[in-house]
């Protein structure tokens, strides 16, 4: 029997309030499972529920199975390690080294689920945390950018010091083949992109900078991921058992300044414009001293 256009949407509405009631259960079971692991309230939970180790943990990895289904289903995808390279080739408007405090964060949790539901290109860190990317979209930044020219500058008349005095040769051999590296995956993931969105970057350090374009303004572009999750747990000592999972969500996240959403970062180090910047402060203060003294 043919059906006629109103049963054929008829159909179709029974089967779109079918899916989102699917849906929603399933949201609603991971919720329920995530109430015992949130940081804030979900010790007190697992406590009253008087658990044992071997209950907890397979509630907890059920939960995590919930929550990878739901971004799965979501179109969110694992940032593979490719991304993450690329992401450390350059810089946009974050300027400072960011590191991970690998000694804060728990090493067991995503280890185990992974062992159990095995993936391709994981990243490294995927024992430590994840992080769930989805969307594409554009920033663009107009502005003077003084500060970071001149840290550019200063950048590259080292490296010229180093190439005139051959003192590079001392450094770590791999290191251009590093760069080569992320040059390459910065290539792959652009071809990669093209099938969605294809967004020109535009970087200061591509650019020819000199002190006379030092006061000029400049448009600098980076594509953006729309969404990002961060999933991860703090380490914790063996005397204190905490079963917290951390769930962090970020929007608008420029791809070359992806390290912003890392979890636990250390204290950022000094770049060469600092290094100089403290050299020459501490020459003036020691010249202004024997001067007066």
């Amino acid at each position: 029997m043919a059906l006629t256009g109103r049963s054929f949407l008829k159909l179709c509405k029974r089967v779109e309030y079918t899916i989102r009631a699917w849906y929603f259960l399933q949201f609603e079971d991971m919720m329920q499972l995530y109430s015992l692991f949130d940081p804030v309230s979900g010790a007190k939970k697992l406590e009253q529920q008087n658990l044992s180790p071997t209950e907890i943990h397979v509630l907890e990895q059920n939960f995590l199975t919930f929550l990878f289904q739901v971004m799965d289903k979501s179109n969110f995808k694992i940032t593979s390690e490719d991304e993450i390279n690329v992401a450390l080739s350059g810089q946009y408007l974050l300027n400072i080294p960011i590191k991970v405090d690998e000694s804060k964060l728990d090493k067991e949790l995503l280890k185990t689920y992974f062992a159990d539901h095995p993936r391709e290109n994981l990243p490294d860190f995927s024992d430590k945390y994840i992080i769930f990317r989805r969307g594409i979209g554009i920033d663009k930044t107009t502005d003077y950018f003084v500060m970071e020219k001149v840290d550019m500058l200063i950048g590259r008349f080292w490296g010229y010091l180093l190439r005139v005095t051959r003192l590079d040769k001392f450094f770590d051999k791999s290191r251009g083949q590093h760069k080569k590296d992320l040059k390459k995956n910065d290539d792959l993931n652009s071809e990669e992109d093209q099938d969605d969105l294809f967004v020109e970057r535009i970087r200061l350090e591509k650019m020819d900078i000199s002190f006379k374009n030092l006061l000029r303004k400049t448009t600098i572009q980076e594509p953006t991921f729309d969404r990002i999750i961060v999933v991860y747990r703090e380490a914790t000592p063996k005397s204190k058992t905490d079963r917290g999972i951390y769930i962090k969500h970020f929007k608008n996240i420029p791809m070359a300044d992806l390290e912003i959403v890392l979890p636990e970062k250390k204290n950022p180090g000094l770049t060469p414009k600092d290094w100089v910047t403290f050299l020459v402060s501490a020459v003036v203060g020691t010249g202004c001293c024997a001067w007066f003294s």
